[in-house]
């Protein structure tokens, strides 16, 4: 399994029930899809959400106008796709990368119910965190560059990267979802596979001094969680 792949499923274990402000992110979210053309039947919280409603059987529903599979569905997954937003991105930008995030499982139904196992949970995550990416990477455009602090102990960059570069994919993404947001894990992952920072620049659309800043505070977080792991 790829890096992202990795990443997205680490942020949708690890993600936390966030239930601030679903109420207005739900009626926005309805409004959009009819907007976008879905002709919803039946009355929201027409049926009580079961467990025998599988993701697959709710997204079938749905794309057929049950609104109350909108509701099941967005009950289900929601809080906690909230949650993990609000670890990377202001309230504001949280609450449209959710918003993104079930209109493109809308979509993209078909293709999302033509791959087996249908994996509505893993979808919904991989697509929150591709919308954080570029919401972080269009901030980092808006923020004037930080100085660096003389203060901050020394790093040794170097160092740090051949450590991360002998953990196993799978841990190395459980340790990235823990410290880093999506761009700094983005940064710290093309630099393991030896892309160079005007290269990371141009992927994301920030400049190769951003990139450095970047690069610099991820390794700090990674040293720090790796000192704690293993103090000696």
């Amino acid at each position: 399994m790829a890096l992202p792949d990795l990443l997205a499923r680490a942020a949708m274990l690890s993600a936390p029930v966030d239930l601030s402000e679903l109420a207005p992110l739900r009626a926005l979210l309805f409004r959009q899809l009819r907007a976008s053309g879905w002709t919803p039947s039946g009355a929201l919280r027409g049926r009580p959400l079961s467990p025998a409603d599988s993701d697959e059987a709710l997204l079938i529903a749905l794309v057929h106008g049950d609104a109350a599979a909108f509701d099941a569905l967005f009950d289900r997954h929601a809080a906690r796709l909230n949650g993990c937003a609000r670890r990377w991105l202001q309230p504001a930008d949280a609450a449209d990368a959710v918003q993104e995030a079930f209109l493109v499982l809308f979509k993209k139904a078909d293709a999302v119910l033509g791959h087996a196992p249908v994996n509505v949970a893993g979808f919904l995550f991989s697509t929150l965190r591709n919308k954080a990416l570029r919401i972080l990477a269009v901030r980092s455009r808006e923020a004037p560059a930080g100085a660096p602090d003389e203060n901050e102990p020394s790093l040794d960059e170097g160092a740090i990267a051949a450590l991360l570069r002998r953990e196993r994919e799978e841990q190395l993404a459980l340790l990235l979802d823990r410290v880093c947001n999506p761009l700094e894990q983005e940064v710290i992952g093309m630099d393991l596979d030896d892309h160079n920072g005007p290269e990371i620049a141009r992927a994301f659309g920030i400049s190769p001094n951003y990139v450095r800043q970047l690069r610099h505070r991820a390794l700090r977080k990674l040293r720090e969680a790796l000192s704690e792991e293993d103090p000696s």
